[in-house]
């Protein structure tokens, strides 16, 4: 099953309400050390994360994030690479005055903890795929979904009974305000 930090954007899969900041700058691309750090303080309930390195100019799909020591049972470290990426603006079909922004990450996830063997770290391997849609509503409000569709690892002997296909899917509602 799914612990803690399983997936780094959604730290806690079950938790019902979370709030966190995130930030589109004027580029249109979301800043993703303040992002990830709120969602994942917030998913968590405590100051988990110490720092997070991602150099957006020269290796976009690779960010690193790591945890205040002993703070976080299940991480120490999670370093993520993006496989694929892709985004579209759309029309809505019910108000062609507002639009609908879709976009995907696939994303391969090494967790990095604490073991039971001294001296030996703790390394999980996990794949999964995120799936947002986000729509204009009312005024500076957004609404919108993220699907989170996780799949087995190339390296797990289940693999080829069923390599594309994902075995557990998650669902989250979202919402978000416009600040200037």
């Amino acid at each position: 099953g799914f612990q803690k930090c399983s997936i780094a954007a959604i730290a806690d899969v079950g938790r019902d309400v979370t709030t966190y900041n995130m930030k589109i700058g004027k580029d249109g691309f979301e800043d993703r050390v303040l992002t990830l750090t709120g969602s994942i303080n917030s998913h968590l309930g405590y100051g988990a994360v110490e720092g997070v390195k991602y150099d957006q100019a020269n290796n976009p799909n690779r960010l690193s994030i790591d945890f205040t020591k002993n703070r976080t049972r299940n991480a120490e470290r999670i370093e993520l690479f993006c496989n694929a990426r892709e985004n579209e603006l759309v029309v809505n079909p019910n108000d062609e005055t507002k639009s609908i922004f879709v976009n995907s990450e696939y994303i391969r996830q090494v967790t990095f903890s604490l073991s039971q063997e001294f001296g030996v770290a703790r390394q999980v391997i996990g794949n999964y795929a995120h799936f947002f849609t986000w729509k204009e509503g009312s005024g500076n409000n957004l609404t919108g979904n993220i699907l989170t569709a996780t799949y087995i690892d190339p390296q797990d002997a289940m693999f080829f009974q069923e390599p594309s296909k994902p075995v557990s899917i998650y669902s989250h509602q979202l919402s978000a305000k416009r600040i200037a």
